[in-house]
């Protein structure tokens, strides 16, 4: 396994092909047709968005990508400044898994994070997920609550929800 650190932007193709696959890969585990779950993702992640925070944040974003054969696996994106927080992760499962290459690579942005006086490594919201609440603790993260605040123009949260949970139980979406 190889792994490559990027703070210019040159792997973001890399990281949005591995996006892709882990789209398909949720989506047949949710239950959820690819195309919605492609469209749900090209929506809130397009691509031009990561180009975007690569090209403004310069070394502050950092994308790591392992390789296992000459292949991407798995790509993690790391935004950091005082502290480090760990934005999107993608992987082709069938090369990163057996090889751990997720770990690999959170490892190795805590250490960097850690060597450059990091004092938080934020892993993101786990939800309701409880394998991705323990994948976090194996690295010695600890769950923390918190409020949320929604401040809308126009009240239309409520009414998205419903429609989203309208939607999730006809086409029999699991979480």
């Amino acid at each position: 396994m190889v792994v490559e650190r990027d703070t210019s932007g040159k792997l973001v193709p890399v990281f949005y092909d591995l996006f892709q696959r882990s789209l398909d890969r949720w989506a047949v585990r949710q239950h959820e047709p690819q195309w919605l779950a492609h469209w749900r993702g090209r929506r809130r992640d397009p691509i031009r968005k990561f180009g975007a925070i690569a090209q403004k944040l310069g070394n502050g974003c950092r994308l790591w990508v392992a390789w296992v054969d000459g292949r991407p696996a798995a790509a993690i994106l790391i935004l950091q400044g005082p502290n480090a927080h760990y934005t999107r992760g993608a992987m082709d499962q069938e090369l990163a898994g057996p090889a751990r290459a997720n770990d690999l690579l959170h490892r190795m942005a805590i250490e960097e994070a850690c060597q450059e006086g990091c004092r938080y490594y934020h892993m993101g919201e786990s939800g309701s997920s409880e394998s991705l609440a323990r994948f976090k603790e194996r690295f010695g993260a600890q769950a923390v609550d918190y409020s949320e605040y929604y401040l809308e123009r126009f009240p239309i949260r409520d009414t998205s929800v419903q429609l989203r949970r309208l939607v999730k139980r006809t086409i029999g979406f699991r979480d």
